[in-house]
């Protein structure tokens, strides 16, 4: 049974309350675009406010998944279940497939027939993330890969891109809450996805590490134990 840190329990409030507030703007803006759907649009424009839609829809999702982060906090056993590795990057390949077609980048994911130790929810949303900042980044006509490499006790996924890269500064610090690296350019965001990734994959004991040269691109490795016999 894992142990939870006491010290977490604060961050675990800050993300439940965050989770729960932020849902309101963001549902009003959903219900806009979903009647604006519903006019005479043109078909450029119908199909560009459907995927926003969609991504309204994941945002929608992790909100709710950060509402609920004291409760994953408070029951240990959550944190520790067979969790098909094969079926989480199947939800993450359907979340982001449209969106980086969108953006002019090949998103490969490769989807091993594995069960790991983790938590369904928290898993994906730590590799949503990853994959979605990797793709955020990345260059039009580039590609995405997600790879899994197995061994007797682990596997360990890989979010590959071939973007800008992140400088030695920028690295020592790029999982820290509101922190956005010098290479984002107009590219919008609080800088909260890899603070909240580091803190779940603390959470679940999921070592994550980075690597990255800049303009060549950088890869997210993320060690998830196997489900042994």
């Amino acid at each position: 049974m894992s142990v939870i840190d006491p010290a977490c329990h604060e961050i675990a409030r800050l993300m439940a309350v965050m989770g729960h507030d932020l849902k309101q703007p963001l549902q009003i803006a959903m219900l806009f675009i979903e009647r604006a759907l519903q006019d005479d649009l043109a078909t450029a424009a119908a199909q560009r406010l459907s995927v926003a839609m969609k991504a309204l829809g994941r945002l929608d999702l992790e909100l709710s998944e950060l509402a609920c982060a004291s409760q994953y906090r408070t029951s240990p056993d959550a944190l520790e279940q067979t969790v098909d590795l094969e079926q989480v990057l199947g939800k993450v390949e359907r979340d982001w497939t449209e969106y980086a077609g969108a953006t002019g980048v090949q998103l490969i994911i490769e989807k091993p027939a594995t069960a790991v130790r983790s938590n369904g929810p928290m898993l994906q949303t730590i590799l949503r993330n990853l994959v979605g900042n990797a793709i955020k980044f990345s260059p039009r006509g580039s590609c995405v890969s997600v790879r899994c490499e197995a061994d007797a006790r682990s596997v360990t996924v890989e979010i590959t891109d071939t973007g800008p890269g992140i400088s030695e500064a920028d690295l020592r610090r790029i999982f820290d809450a509101f922190q956005r690296g010098d290479k984002v350019g107009d590219t919008s965001g609080l800088g909260l996805g890899l603070y909240i990734v580091r803190e779940t994959a603390r959470l679940l004991r999921h070592p994550i590490t980075v690597r990255s040269v800049e303009g060549e691109g950088s890869t997210f490795a993320v060690v998830l134990p196997r489900c042994l016999d």
